[in-house]
Formats: structure tokens, sequence, C-alpha cells
């Protein structure tokens, strides 16, 4: 499978492939990948933008985020995503763990963990203080945000949602890098997230339409604005 790469600020860089994207960050000594897509070769499209040794920092166990995990020695994932990582073929996991506040250096950027659970149990998103952006992997997004099935849990997912927007409110981050859906978006879009969920949770969401029909047929679509996601009301 091809990767697309798009440079969105000076020393880093968005790669796409088939609707999910990675992050690449590169300083002068170091790099950081951000997630791995589903597979193929995404460490030649890493070499053709720097020959600095790569961290690979994984946001969530889904397999459409480790699918090139194998093509790197050094990984670091938070704990509570090892179990669902290795459930899903991947073997032994070799990741290192990170937690809430751990700090990655990497050129002009300053990445901190951010633990984020609910669309899985160790998500986190990666927040740079001082040029205010946050990569989200799946939690915010415009695209649809799956929260259904294994290790989802939305009532986790909605305080994941108020964590961020707090931080937001403060002006730490003005700026999301998501990994589905469009590039960049406004971090005010957290404002829907939160809608979106509050209105699930209650009860009072009417489904947008149907989910993709490989879903089963309790699985309906939801949107709230630019928030939208995939979820089975009991």
């Amino acid at each position: 499978m091809e990767f697309t790469t798009q440079k969105i600020a000076e020393n880093l860089w968005a790669l796409d492939q088939k609707g999910v994207r990675s992050f690449f960050l590169v300083g002068q000594d170091n790099a950081v990948l951000v997630d791995t897509c589903f597979g193929g070769d995404i460490l030649s499209v890493c070499r053709t933008l720097t020959d600095n040794p790569i961290t690979l920092i994984t946001t969530h166990s889904d397999g459409d985020h480790c699918g090139c995990d194998a093509q790197f020695t050094e990984q670091y994932m938070h704990p509570a995503e090892f179990a669902r990582y290795e459930s899903r073929g991947k073997g032994a996991c070799k990741a290192k763990p990170i937690s809430e506040g751990d700090v990655f250096n990497v050129g002009e950027y300053t990445l901190e963990v951010v633990v984020i659970p609910g669309h899985t149990p160790g998500s986190i998103a990666l927040l740079d203080r001082q040029h205010k952006f946050l990569i989200s992997g799946d939690t915010v997004q415009s695209g649809c945000i799956f929260m259904h099935g294994d290790g989802r849990d939305l009532p986790s997912f909605r305080e994941s949602i108020i964590k961020l927007d707090a931080m937001r409110r403060e002006g730490l981050f003005d700026t999301v890098y998501p990994a589905h859906g469009d590039a960049i978006v406004p971090a005010d879009i957290l404002e829907d997230h939160l809608a979106l969920a509050d209105e699930v949770l209650s009860g009072t969401a009417v489904p947008a339409g149907p989910a993709p029909e490989w879903f089963p047929d309790t699985v309906k679509t939801y949107r709230r604005g630019r928030a939208q996601m995939y979820y089975a009301v009991k």
C-alpha cells in the first residue's frame, strides 16, 4: 500500500495511507514517528526525509495504527494497550510503557503525553505547548470515530474530551492533527465531540444513518456539527 507525504509544518509531515494518517517529526539528531498505518514499508518513506534514528510512538493498538511496527526497534505505548495489541496477532509487545506527562524532544518540538482513554483503554495524544498543537490519534477528528466493539468506552471517551477541551480553553493548543478525516482541524471541534457524546449517552441522539454494511446492524452513524461516530445504542 502506497503512502502520500504532506508537509504540514516545518520538519513535520503527515504520511497518509488509505484513509489513515501517521505523523513524522524530524530533529537535528533524531526523529519521531507517531503510528504506522495499515502496513507496507513506511520506514522507506521516512528515510526519504531523514537518516536520523527513529522513535515510534503508538497512540493506540487498532490495526490501522500499528501495521508497520516491526520495522522499528524503539517503540513506546501506554501499557493499557499491551494486551489488546498482542491479541491482534502482533506477537509479544516490545513497546516501552509511557504515561501522562512523559516528554519526547525532537528538534524544535516537545511532545507531551496526554492519556485519553475511551476510544481504546490506553489511547494517548501528544501535545506541543509551544506550537499549540495536539496529535490526537483517533480521539479527535473530523472523520467518523469508532465507538463500538472491543475496548470502546463512551463514558471514558466523554471524560477525555472534557479533559482535552479544558486544556484547549487554557490556551494549550488551538490546532489538532488527527489520524483520520482532515489532516488539520481547529481545536474547537472538541465542543461538537462533547455535545455528540452527551446526546448519545443521554439517549436523545437520533441516528444520522446506518453504519457501513460490514458493521453489525445495531451500529448506527451519529453526527453533531463536525463530530461523528459509529455506535451501537443498547
